[in-house]
């Protein structure tokens, strides 16, 4: 089932892009304001043909005509229920039905008033799952931290909670821990006490910066030996508006004949410190909250047989759309965000899978009891 996000999610995405709502760029405009649609329409009118336009030509999952087509074939619809719309939120609301196929975590639309009531600092909604809580019945429950581990000596288990794909650096506060230096000690125990199996637990862990996963995979394999997701990036005069570089690749890539193709993003060679891999078992817990670069991981692992995945079916499609641009519809002022690349999974022939079904299905809900099977399933013998 499609998981569907309320405005405070939207909310944290655009906080998170780095704009407050000051600073968000109006849509391009473009000929729909030359047709009589857009001239003698009201307010929301014209913010329908301009949201419609942009999101055709700015979201990789519409460069494709069949899904194009369907997409501009609700704009006839859209204009007549714009036409005795009255307040910002129900426009909000037919544009969220315009955009289904799209309307995820990352691409989204909210009215200025709802966006202004969400006073939650930026620091408060990036851990809004993420409270210490004061009575932890077991290892599976949240513990607040953006990552930690424990040793299990007994059955030889070593457990990361990874909450966050966000550290110091990341986050640009030397006051937080930094991820590399709890691998250097984890994997430092791990070692000293022969831990035959570590579980990476994502469950609450809803993104970040992928270097934080790369990190830890080059941990279990040479990251060299790694099948990446591909990047695609398409290009838009929205993108042109951010980032004047992309316009003119734009032009480029559109002179050379593929003005209707995506750009294939150029993988950079990461360059990983030598360390030793762990030889042991691995295990991934994922759960409905897992998403973004968390995804990213949990898909990467299940691409190259990295581990073995448990938990629930992910909400999260392991080809998926990322690189979020935010935006400002002019005559309403309505804030959106819009996706501008695609990442496709390594496994090809999975690559429009809609999510990763775990190797071993378990209740999350009740964490003691699946905490216990874990144990039952992993510890050494």
């Amino acid at each position: 089932m499609k998981k569907f996000f309320t405005p405070l999610l939207l909310f944290i995405v655009l906080s998170a892009s780095g704009q407050n709502a000051s600073q968000f760029k109006d849509v391009p405009l473009s000929d729909v304001v030359n047709e009589l649609s857009y001239i003698n329409g009201n307010k929301y009118q014209k913010d329908a043909l301009l949201f419609m336009d942009m999101l055709a030509s700015t979201h990789p999952y519409y460069i494709k005509a069949d899904r194009m087509e369907v997409l501009l074939s609700r704009s006839d619809g859209l204009l007549a229920e714009c036409a005795v719309c009255k307040t910002d939120s129900e426009f909000v609301e037919l544009l969220h039905a315009a955009m289904i196929e799209v309307r995820d975590k990352h691409t989204d639309v909210i009215d200025a008033e709802s966006y202004g009531r969400k006073s939650t600092s930026k620091a408060e909604t990036q851990t809004q799952d993420g409270k210490k809580s004061s009575g932890l019945n077991c290892a599976l429950d949240n513990n607040g931290e953006l990552f930690s581990y424990q040793l299990f000596e007994k059955e030889s288990i070593c457990y990361l909670q990874f909450n966050q794909c966000n550290d110091a650096r990341t986050l640009g506060d030397e006051s937080l821990p930094r991820f590399d230096k709890l691998l250097d000690a984890m994997f430092a125990d791990i070692e000293k006490q022969g831990i035959a199996t570590l579980i990476v637990d994502v469950q609450y862990n809803n993104g970040g910066s992928s270097k934080l996963c790369d990190e830890l995979l080059d941990r279990l394999c040479p990251l060299s030996e790694i099948r990446m997701l591909d990047t695609y990036m398409r290009f838009s005069p929205l993108l042109a508006l951010y980032n004047p570089k992309a316009g003119q690749a734009m032009k480029a890539w559109e002179e050379a004949g593929h003005s209707d193709e995506l750009y294939p993003v150029p993988q950079k060679k990461k360059q990983m410190p030598e360390h030793k891999y762990y030889e042991g078992k691995v295990v991934f817990i994922q759960g409905p909250r897992t998403f973004s670069s968390a995804g990213i991981l949990i898909t990467t692992a299940r691409d190259n047989n990295i581990g073995t995945i448990i938990g629930t079916e992910s909400t999260f499609s392991p080809s998926h759309y990322g690189e979020v641009l935010p935006f400002r519809l002019p005559n309403t002022g309505v804030l959106g965000s819009v996706c501008t690349k695609y990442f496709e999974r390594a496994d090809k022939d999975h690559a429009d899978d809609s999510s990763i079904v775990p190797d071993i299905v378990l209740d999350l809900d009740d964490k003691p009891a699946t905490w216990e099977t874990i144990i039952r399933m992993y510890a050494s013998k």
